[in-house]
Order: C-alpha cells, then sequence, then structure tokens
C-alpha cells in the first residue's frame, strides 16, 4: 500500500518551513543580494516512500501446483510493497543571481537501498490463483532487490528573502526537471521439486525459471525547496536545504535467464518514489 501518512507528514513539514520563511523575509527589511555567477554542492540524507513494484507477463502455463482445470491462464500479475532505507544524497549545481531571484541548473543523485514485500499474485486477467492441494509437486521461490539510484537533472528558480542586519538568507524555490532511474538487482527464482518421487511426478525442473536484472527508466520529476544560507565571507554560503520531490513512476522490460516459455519477457512498474531530502549546501558566488 503507498505510504499516505508519509507522504502527508513529508508535505506538511515543507509547507510549514516555507511559511515560516516567507514570514520572515516579508518582514525583513534586508537589501537585495547581488547578482552574479556561482556554483554549488551539498551532500546529506535522502529519505524515500515506500513504493510499489507492480509486473506482469504473458506465460501461459498453468503450473502443476495449482487448479488446472479451466482455460490456460493468459499471463500473471504479481505485486509487492518496496520499503527503503534512508540513504545519501549527492548534487552540484550552478546558477545566477538577479538580486533576490535564481535560476539554477542542478544535477542530484539519491540512492536508497530497497527491500520487497510480497502482496499477491494473479492472472492477467484478474482471477485468483486456486491451488491443487492433491498436487505431487511443490514450489520453493526466492525474491531479493538491491538499491533504487536516481538521478535528476533539474532546472530550478528560487527567491532569497535576505534578514535585515544578519548573515542569515532563508529561500523558496521549485524546479521542474529529468530524472534517469535504475532499480539494481532484481532477482527472483522458482524451484519445482516431487513431493513424493516415486508418484505420478514427471520433470518438475521443467517449470522452473530465473530472472536477474536492473531496471532502468527515464521520467519526469517535479521538486520543492526550502533552506536558509549563512553567508561566511564574501564569495562563501554555507546552508540547509530541504527538498521534495515527485518522480513520476518508471516501467522496464526484461527478459528471463530460465524459463519454461523461450523468449518470455515482463514488464515492471515502480511508483510512489517522492522522496524527501535534507543537504548541507556549499556556495561560491564569483561576484557582480
Amino acid at each position: 500500500m503507498r505510504s499516505s501518512s508519509w507522504k502527508l507528514s513529508a508535505i506538511g513539514a515543507a509547507l510549514g518551513i516555507c511559511a515560516v520563511i516567507g514570514a520572515a523575509g516579508q518582514s525583513a527589511a534586508g537589501e537585495a543580494k547581488r547578482s552574479g555567477w556561482y556554483i554549488g554542492a551539498g551532500v546529506g540524507l535522502n529519505w524515500t516512500s515506500e513504493m510499489e513494484q507492480a509486473g506482469r507477463n504473458r506465460d501461459t502455463i498453468c503450473y502443476p501446483n495449482n487448479d488446472c482445470t479451466g482455460a490456460a491462464p493468459g499471463g500473471y500479475r504479481w505485486y509487492y510493497d518496496l520499503p527503503a532505507d534512508g540513504g545519501a544524497a549527492f548534487e552540484i549545481s550552478a546558477g545566477r543571481m538577479f538580486d533576490r531571484a535564481r535560476l539554477e541548473l542542478s544535477l542530484t543523485e539519491r540512492r536508497n537501498d530497497v527491500e520487497q514485500k510480497f502482496t499477491g499474485i494473479t492472472y492477467l486477467d484478474g482471477s485468483a490463483i486456486v491451488p491443487d492441494p492433491a498436487s505431487n509437486y511443490t514450489e520453493s521461490a526466492a525474491t531479493e532487490i538491491d538499491r533504487l539510484t536516481v538521478r535528476t537533472v533539474s532546472l530550478n528558480v528560487y527567491y532569497d528573502f535576505p534578514l535585515a542586519k544578519s548573515r542569515l538568507t532563508p529561500y523558496l524555490g521549485a524546479g521542474v526537471g529529468v530524472s534517469f532511474v535504475k532499480l539494481s538487482g532484481l532477482y527472483y527464482h522458482s524451484r519445482y521439486s516431487c513431493k513424493d518421487p516415486s508418484s505420478n511426478c514427471e520433470r518438475p525442473e521443467q517449470y522452473n525459471s530465473r530472472q536477474d536484472v536492473d531496471l532502468s527508466d527515464t521520467v519526469l520529476s517535479k521538486s520543492l525547496y526550502a533552506g536558509v544560507d549563512y553567508r561566511l565571507n564574501d564569495s562563501f554560503l554555507l546552508g540547509l536545504k530541504l527538498s521534495y520531490g515527485l518522480v513520476d513512476d518508471m516501467e522496464d522490460k526484461s527478459g528471463y535467464s530460465e524459463h519454461a516459455v523461450p523468449g518470455l519477457t515482463s514488464l515492471t512498474k515502480i511508483s510512489d518514489m517522492d522522496h524527501l531530502s535534507l543537504m548541507l549546501a556549499l556556495k561560491y558566488r564569483f561576484g557582480d
């Protein structure tokens, strides 16, 4: 299931920070920033909402541990929840200041280790798979998953709220971009054997399957930013940056290294890849 509580908490936190920063900036009579170019870099932590994995294929085999009295299946669908551990976030950027406004091009990378929690499987049409209690076949299956990596190129717009007689400058921003998403180490295997080898159980290995792939896709993404910079001197700014990103669903088609149906492929969809990052950011201004 989608982690709606995580998403609501993240949005609430971001909006709360935005409101505080906006109020502070509007009440301050700080001097406008200089115009000029700057470069920046950041490193920090990243949290991703609980993602969802959905897959499907056109496998027409009714496996011998299931009730095969009906028509042959047109395929299968399966579902997983993908909880993610906290990970690392990195960013490099270059931009230009126009008084209080800034236009910036950034490259970010976010990495999170991912787990799988199986939630269900059906035939392709959504009907339930009925096990055959009298079958002499048994199946053992295992799944694994490794890491989600999201690299994003984004065009961002910021507005600074310099505080009067202070080195602190809060800011708000938003961005749109393209994300290159990679899900590494998606692994699955199923193995069939006979409960009683002396009974009717012919060649169980013919039903074995295995898949070991990396998935990737290029999707659109959107981001909201809130942060504060501290002016170390005329050239350097050090600050904290909170980012909330929304990444479109990824889809990728992959084959099997072992399967009873030659050349069979499956389509995998990963959704709900929203993320929240907190980074320590350093900027260098080139001046007017």
